[in-house]
């Protein structure tokens, strides 16, 4: 895909400091887009291509798209060109995003420019060529530039989930969009696939599998699509988990009779077991700079987080709160976010690494499960049932701006978030 800038759009002003605590939202207005085709090919992406971005910053959580029927006519803009940024004001918009595309065969020209209303001036202006075939991709990454124009960061708009699903009676793995469309199956094996994670560089997936028996750790490559057992040892190979620099991984093995957690390479020669004692030890999970590893144990009699340090060799609990906390996940923020169980309710908890700063995400919806974050550390993907079965929803880091984003049969569990 080809972008360009358009001289005389602003730069280096952020508007959207996406640290600060507070919800507050940006209305934006987005009309319909203009349809500059020659013969009127493909109207139905007036109204689709911007819904695309509206999604997407409606997902971002900085934004509040508002509804197309509250926009005025701008009838002296139609015969002019010049838009009556008054009419826009008076309805509440502070943002508004115009749009107008081409189609030429096999190719989609897609223009926009973001407006400030009140100051009545262009803040961005893009124009993207790509696929008739991909006009989803194509608005994502017109997406990403709002968001890196207005508050310094890249967007997510392009990044990738692999999840579990059961609508085909198994337990399969499927990669999707972030937004949770565009769905493919990663497996057919009619068996029980669980647990997918991806690779730093979002090249390879790794998960569990009883397809040929127990449960055991397989690695695929999604650009040859190879497929490698990498580990089938005696007992359990499951949660497991990326080194930061993708070449190793860390999960539990249980050859021995108890459940520890082990290093492999990805040709599956242990490299060291770095836990071991008699309590139950599973899902390892590797700090931003790899020197330490979460994991849960039931060393103290139920399941907790801890924290091992990999120079010192020293352990650490990390939860107190709780009688049931698991699935940690660490972000490359440095934050650890886990699955809270009380009087049968899971939660979503976040924490530092040093167990201080704790904060509940969710509560008094449902169970909410498996907690993934987002490559940029800004957002949680997480499985929830409060609407009947288990689908997965995003939330920002702080737990604001909870969305459904999977509405398929049956159940989505355990995703894994890639750029």
């Amino acid at each position: 895909m080809t972008l360009l800038f358009f001289p005389g759009q602003s730069f280096g002003v952020i508007y959207i400091d996406i640290n600060a605590p507070s919800d507050r939202k940006f209305n934006t207005a987005i009309p319909d887009f203009i349809n500059q085709s020659i013969h009127n090919e493909h109207p139905e992406m007036s109204s689709g291509l911007p819904a695309v971005i509206k999604n997407d910053l409606d997902l971002s959580g900085y934004f509040k798209p508002m509804d197309k029927s509250a926009f005025l006519v701008e009838k002296s803009a139609s015969a002019t060109g010049k838009i009556r940024f008054k009419d826009w004001s008076v309805i509440g918009a502070e943002l508004l995003l115009k749009g107008k595309y081409t189609c030429i065969g096999n190719s989609l020209e897609v223009e926009i420019r973001l407006y400030d209303v009140f100051w009545g001036r262009q803040i961005l202006g893009k124009r993207a060529i790509g696929s008739i075939n991909d006009p989803g991709g194509l608005m994502h990454r017109l997406g990403n530039e709002i968001i890196r124009t207005l508050t310094g960061q890249d967007g997510i708009f392009c990044t990738k989930l692999a999840f579990v699903g059961n609508a085909s009676g198994s337990k399969e793995i499927y990669v999707c969009d972030y937004d949770g469309h565009n769905v493919q199956p990663l497996t057919a094996d009619k068996s029980i696939a669980l647990l997918p994670k991806w690779s730093p560089n979002g090249k390879k997936i790794i998960y569990t599998s009883y397809k040929e028996g127990g449960p055991m750790l397989f690695l695929k490559d999604m650009a040859s699509g190879v497929l490698k057992r990498i580990s089938a040892r005696s007992g359990l190979n499951i949660g497991s988990s990326w080194t930061p620099d993708g070449n190793k991984v860390a999960l539990t093995l249980s050859q021995k009779g108890n459940p520890d957690i082990f290093i492999i390479d990805l040709n599956g020669k242990i490299v060291k077991n770095i836990i071991h004692h008699w309590g139950i030890d599973v899902s390892p999970v590797f700090s931003p700079n790899g020197k330490k590893i979460a994991f849960v144990s039931n060393m103290s009699g139920s399941p907790q987080i801890h924290v091992y340090d990999l120079d010192r060799e020293t352990e650490e609990r990390l939860t107190f709160k709780g009688n049931y906390n698991t699935s940690p996940v660490w972000s490359r923020l440095n934050r650890l976010a886990f699955v809270s169980t009380n009087n049968g309710q899971s939660d979503i908890c976040a924490m530092d690494p040093d167990g201080s700063n704790l904060i509940m995400l969710t509560e008094n919806q449902g169970n909410n499960e498996d907690p993934c974050w987002s490559p940029d550390g800004r957002y949680i993907v997480f499985s929830s049932n409060r609407a009947g079965n288990y689908h997965l929803y995003i939330m920002n880091a702080n737990g604001q701006n909870q969305r459904r984003i999977t509405f398929l049969k049956g159940d989505q569990t355990s995703p894994s978030w890639s750029w």
